[in-house]
């Protein structure tokens, strides 16, 4: 059986500094752009250098 307890003041609700930084949402849209970015440069560098890695050391 849980234990009841006393619901504290400050839950439920919004901290100051989240209504305080309105720039975040744009910020977060541009980190996925620039993790998606990465990846393509990533997959670019891998097919161009290392497709043929079993014959690398030939």
């Amino acid at each position: 059986m849980q234990e009841e307890h006393k619901k504290e003041e400050w839950e439920g609700k919004v901290p100051e500094v989240v209504k305080e930084e309105v720039d975040d949402k744009p910020a977060g849209k541009t980190i996925i752009l620039v993790i998606l970015v990465t990846l393509i440069l990533l997959a670019i560098v891998y097919y161009f250098f290392f497709r043929d890695s079993e014959n690398m050391f030939n």
